[in-house]
């Protein structure tokens, strides 16, 4: 019976018929009885030095991983399905989504060298994550909308070495909110801003589209982590809600991105406390860099008092009605712009998506609201800051009962109700609330 050494290129085109020089290794399945599937067996544990037969890989319908790096002192790699799909192991049993791929004792993967990952063939296209360990630290890279197909090999389409961050592999994984925009997408978003064609904003969507997705799939790699090692069930359960609702509104919110994106429009003054709010569907649309403060509230409410200290807090204990009020003296004194309270797509638009690991006041961190600046380096995608957390804030958006939106969350807040995409939570527009206090947004006259 044939073999081939996992590590060997090469030696592998010899043996199959028509194989190009090519990234991915193809295989012609040889026929085989139906059961055999059912048999094949995919080591978790792999090295350059297994030795698998052909006849595994191609007539028992298996396919993998084709890696090859330029940099040197990698000594393993792990490959995970952040969905759970099975990868190796037994199809009847002992089912695993977990393979790693180890230099042999002692030594590195070899630069410019082809290696393989054997699996099963299974449909990544909702990301894989390749764990690279190098000199004793780790990085990690998510690919998505790939499938290993029986006979096939897949290569990791935009994997650049020059940008993996090498890590403690002990430390916590953090999943990354808002990853930088990559070459392929600023180089589409150029486009469509110089040509702005359906052709290309198809284009850009399909790179934000991928951007996307591997952002889920980081939450994806988070939620299985927790499934093996959280102590309480409430975390996993919330990371599930998380990724349930990206995959859900993966529309809505490519969407929104898009209009940011696109939304040519720079600050009209960077120092003061207006932030452009990109996206927005309004005349010149600007929203206030932080909650409407104590003192700035007392300038418009003659005989309002509030604790010595805390004038630079989130003014609280406002309805709605008196909040519109506040905004209709802000217009009147005010001849180039109006203000008004946002929209709950206004709000959402100017926070963004809520990082996952952000600092802010909620869940009893604090015993009570703290000054607006008090976790300053946690901002929304407008650049403004107290979004999430410490107080709810009014928006001008009701529900089918007439009671209006509020969004971000407050101190006494679970961190899941503090999400930007959070709609569950209303008051009576009336009344005015311990820990709900509001945000202004102005456009032109």
């Amino acid at each position: 019976m044939k073999k081939i050494i996992l590590s060997m290129l090469p030696i592998l085109c010899l043996l199959i018929s028509g194989c190009q020089e090519a990234t991915d290794a193809d295989i012609s399945p040889q026929e085989k009885p139906a059961n055999s599937y059912e048999e094949a067996v995919v080591p978790v544990e792999q090295s350059p030095s297994t030795i698998i037969s052909l006849e595994d890989v191609a007539t028992k319908r298996l396919g993998g991983i084709h890696l090859n790096f330029n940099m040197s002192g990698v000594t393993k790699v792990v490959l995970e399905s952040v969905d759970g799909f099975q990868i190796a192991g037994k199809l009847t049993s002992d089912k695993q989504s977990i393979i790693t791929f180890s230099a042999l004792p002692g030594e590195t993967l070899i630069p410019g060298k082809d290696y393989y990952i054997i699996t099963f063939p299974c449909d990544l296209s909702g990301g894989y994550r390749l764990s690279i360990y190098k000199d004793g630290q780790v990085a990690s890279y998510f690919g998505v909308h790939q499938k290993v197909e029986a006979g096939k090999f897949i290569t990791p389409t935009d994997l650049v070495e020059s940008e993996l961050e090498f890590n403690d592999p002990d430390a916590p994984f953090v999943e990354d909110e808002r990853p930088n925009l990559n070459p392929a997408t600023k180089e589409a978003l150029v486009a469509y801003q110089q040509n702005p064609t359906e052709q290309n904003k198809s284009l850009l969507l399909e790179q934000m589209g991928i951007r996307y997705d591997k952002v889920v799939a980081r939450k994806k790699a988070k939620l299985r982590e927790l499934e093996r090692e959280a102590l309480h069930q409430d975390l996993v359960d919330e990371m599930q809600a998380i990724v349930d609702e990206m995959v859900s509104n993966r529309d809505t919110r490519l969407e929104q991105q898009f209009y940011r994106l696109i939304d040519p429009r720079k600050d009209d003054n960077p120092n003061d406390e207006w932030m452009v709010l990109r996206g927005a569907d309004a005349n010149n649309p600007y929203i206030g860099y932080a909650p409407v403060r104590n003192t700035e509230y007392a300038a418009f409410k003659s005989g309002f008092t509030y604790p010595q200290g805390q004038g630079n807090y989130p003014v609280v204990n406002i309805s709605y009605t008196d909040a519109e009020a506040y905004c209709q003296w802000l217009s009147s004194r005010d001849s180039k712009h109006l203000y008004r309270l946002p929209t709950e797509q206004e709000w959402i638009l100017a926070a963004g998506h809520m990082p996952k690991d952000v600092s802010m006041n909620s869940d009893h961190v604090e015993r009570g609201i703290t000054a607006v600046d008090a976790y300053a380096q946690t901002t929304g995608a407008c650049g403004g800051i107290d979004f999430w957390g410490n107080c709810w804030e009014w928006t001008s958006t009701t529900n089918t009962n007439n009671e209006y939106i509020v969004k971000g969350g407050s101190w006494d807040s679970s961190r899941d109700a503090c999400r930007s995409e959070y709609s569950d939570d209303t008051r009576n527009g009336s009344v005015g609330y311990a820990n709900v206090g509001f945000r202004v947004v102005r456009v032109d006259r």
